[in-house]
């Protein structure tokens, strides 16, 4: 099993309730030549505008304090309001240490933002920052094969829904489960999620997390992310990005539509010539195997 962590980090500035907080390049460099010098790591320069730090796997291991998994990625992506840190986590069992996982990675990623960003940019009027986390487990077929009962799922212990993903291939889409709740945004699917609705997602995050709660904060209405939050990112993810009954409804009235269709194609070769059909048997049913499997990973 994998799982992709991505820790997402919303800054606060002094006096930024009375004017926005727009950094110079030459601000930039001095805020990363920092974060260079607290962490003892050169800066990755990115083709976009992020530059990216290369974290010490050894000590995030260490910070987990579970033998469920190892981390084979670990970098923190910075620039101008906003930093995201990236864990990639790959075990056999890793569902039962998830809590402790996202808690102690949480406290790391503090840590990190506190000596390496807030404390030494003090200057350029860092205070503050919120945090909050996105998993995406790789359940592998198990995605598929999971039965629960209804009432007492996992779905109702929290605002959790299915989306079905347009595919640019196939009629049929890529299926995530996915739930919301007030310690992190997690995205069940077989073999992770597209680039675009993992950008689609961040951003969403950031919209209506993170900037929701830093503006009522301005405003002394909250402390934390709380279910006001959570709501409307719930609601921006339905009505966007394919989580409507609709929508739903469509992607399986296309996956019936394409069964049926391909089952009819087979029925056509067998009504064409029901002799070299019987002879080469073998020969299809091999055949159509390997076009299932790789429509299937082309799919999903």
């Amino acid at each position: 099993m994998k799982a992709e962590v991505y820790i997402l980090g919303l800054f606060t500035f002094q006096g930024e309730e009375d004017e926005n907080i727009v950094f110079s390049n030459e601000q930039l460099d001095i805020i990363n030549t920092n974060i260079e010098n607290q962490l003892g790591i050169k800066r990755v320069n990115q083709p976009s505008k992020w530059v990216n730090y290369p974290l010490n796997q050894k000590e995030i291991m260490a910070s987990l304090h579970t033998s469920a998994c190892t981390i084979t990625t670990a970098e923190m992506g910075y620039y101008h309001h906003r930093v995201i840190f990236r864990f990639i986590l790959e075990g056999e069992n890793l569902h039962p240490e998830l809590r402790n996982i996202r808690q102690n990675l949480k406290s790391y990623s503090k840590e990190i933002i506190q000596n390496a960003i807030i404390q030494p940019n003090r200057a350029l009027k860092f205070i503050d920052f919120d945090i909050y986390p996105l998993f995406i487990i790789h359940e592998g077929f198990n995605f598929f094969m999971k039965k629960e009962d209804p009432v007492f799922s996992n779905d109702t212990t929290t605002m959790a829904f299915d989306i079905t993903e347009p595919s640019k291939l196939s009629p049929i889409g890529k299926k995530y489960n996915i739930r919301i709740s007030i310690p992190s945004t997690i995205i069940y699917s077989r073999a992770g999620v597209s680039d675009d609705f993992l950008k689609a997602m961040i951003n969403s995050i950031y919209q209506y997390c993170l900037y929701e709660k830093k503006e009522l904060n301005k405003q002394k209405k909250i402390t934390d992310i709380g279910e006001g939050q959570l709501v409307k990112l719930w609601h921006h993810i339905i009505d966007t990005m394919g989580g409507r009954t609709l929508d739903k409804n469509i992607a399986k009235v296309s996956q019936t539509n394409y069964i049926l269709a391909f089952a009819a194609l087979l029925i056509a070769i067998v009504a064409f010539d029901i002799e070299k059909f019987t002879s080469n048997w073998h020969y299809l049913t091999s055949s159509v195997k390997t076009f299932v499997n790789v429509i299937f990973s082309i799919f999903h």
